[in-house]
């Protein structure tokens, strides 16, 4: 692939070319074949369905030729450029993928042979290691680097059995093994990729690596939160060349599965086409927060974060089997009591003027009340919460935050200093909440 561009000044403009005008990236990359028989597929047959090993093999391939795609649309000039650590150039990029897939398959094959790998590398400090090292390094010696990772992750998916693949990774709880090499080997890589792409204007090939990582990945889970990232990524692959209304669909559906990703969605620059969008917008909030989240940076700060805690308190109580709801050894691990004081002492605290409280008819009900049958339903609850949500955008939009607090003295000198204190004081009590649900067996919240 390297004599394709030799001599050619328009040689990435080609490329671009080639590239969009193909269904696949098979007709312009050099061939690399991992063998994968029949006996790591497992015996065919009626339902028979590719093992995670297999499918990880294939994956490995589509990241050789994502890699050998890119190195053929660089120039000369591009592979020794040097940048800074705030702008990395292709060089830079290369060298940290590279890095992290050799760390992380060492670390693999440490894991699955009971080795002591040491102490895990902390991330931001070997990401400026790894971009203080290479920085002025020629390019044949990063070349190498990422040569020694694209075979030192294929060693050690080809070490691992079906049950290693799919037991929990070595140092993140709760992830499968082929997640975490997936990751680091697949994801990680072409995203760096993807952000030189979209920094030299070409989203045109951002958004056809994302379509194809998404056809590669999607098979291997059919759970609700790997969907929801293949979907979201589609997303952005559509956003990313204007076709807004297949990438609303996607996101729509992305979020739904995944709703963590809604927060991230609005910080995507992938999705900037979308941000504007009345849909998107309805899609990302209710209407009524959308005064606070554009007016000003404090503002849309704060609003964001009470979002995000309203939206985790949301999942939190509908979390729970309604014979769980009312039960509890004592008033802090009682749901309906930490629920209903979280939402109380949040419309209280929204009063722009003396006793001016929302009035709903569940700010009547004490918290604290032993007789659970005087207690509210989920569905009343999650209803008086929509009430409080309006009342906290409303504040943020017609308070002066820095204004002198004369209502709650207690909370601070401004305004701003009393919301930060009700949403500390949510907060608190939502991991309260979380570690009851945890206690009793059940999913609590994830952290938005």
């Amino acid at each position: 692939m390297k004599a394709l561009f030799e001599g050619e000044p328009d040689h990435f403009e080609a490329f671009v070319r080639e590239f969009e005008s193909d269904s696949t990236m098979g007709s312009w990359h050099t061939s690399y074949k991992i063998g994968v028989d029949s006996a790591v597929r497992g015996p065919k047959g009626e339902g028979w369905e590719m093992t995670i090993k297999a499918q990880l093999l294939e994956i490995l391939e589509k990241s050789k030729e994502a890699d050998e795609a890119f190195l053929a649309s660089l120039s000369d000039d591009e592979k020794v450029e040097t940048g800074r650590f705030e702008r990395w150039t292709a060089k830079d990029n290369l060298a940290h993928a590279s890095y992290w897939s050799d760390m992380r398959a060492r670390q693999a094959m440490a894991f699955v042979r009971e080795e002591d790998f040491g102490p895990a590398p902390q991330y931001e400090q070997a990401n400026v290691e790894v971009y203080d090292r290479y920085v002025e390094s020629p390019w044949d010696e990063v070349l190498a680097l990422a040569e020694q990772g694209n075979a030192r992750m294929l060693e050690a998916v080809q070490g691992m059995d079906e049950e290693a693949l799919n037991r929990p990774s070595a140092v993140s709880e709760g992830t499968p093994m082929w997640q975490w090499l997936l990751g680091v080997a697949f994801t990680h890589k072409l995203a760096h990729f993807c952000v030189f792409y979209e920094q030299h204007g070409h989203k045109q090939v951002v958004s056809r690596l994302w379509r194809q990582w998404a056809e590669a990945v999607s098979p291997l889970d059919a759970g609700p939160d790997w969907q929801g990232g293949v979907h979201y990524n589609a997303a952005c692959s559509l956003a990313l060349v204007g076709e807004v209304e297949a990438a609303l669909d996607e996101l729509k559906l992305g979020i739904e599965l995944r709703p963590g990703l809604k927060g991230w969605s609005r910080l995507d620059s992938d999705l900037a086409s979308l941000h504007d969008d009345p849909r998107y917008k309805e899609l990302y909030a209710p209407a009524y927060w959308w005064e606070a989240l554009e007016s000003g940076p404090l503002h849309e700060a704060l609003a964001d974060q009470w979002l995000r805690t309203f939206f985790m308190l949301r999942n939190a109580i509908k979390s729970l089997p309604e014979a769980d709801w009312l039960e509890g050894e004592s008033l802090y691990q009682r749901p309906v009591s930490l629920a209903l004081h979280i939402l109380q002492s949040t419309d209280g605290y929204t009063a722009l003027e003396p006793g001016e409280g929302s009035k709903d008819p569940l700010t009547q009900i004490n918290w604290q009340e032993r007789d659970t049958s005087k207690l509210p339903s989920q569905i009343a609850v999650l209803a008086y919460q929509d009430v409080v949500e309006k009342r906290m955008a409303k504040l943020l939009v017609k308070a002066e935050l820095e204004a002198e607090e004369r209502l709650f003295a207690w909370t601070g000198k401004t305004i701003l200093s009393r919301i930060m204190y009700t949403l500390r004081h949510a907060q608190h009590h939502l991991a309260d909440l979380a570690m009851e649900l945890k206690r009793r067996g059940y999913e609590p919240p994830n952290w938005e």
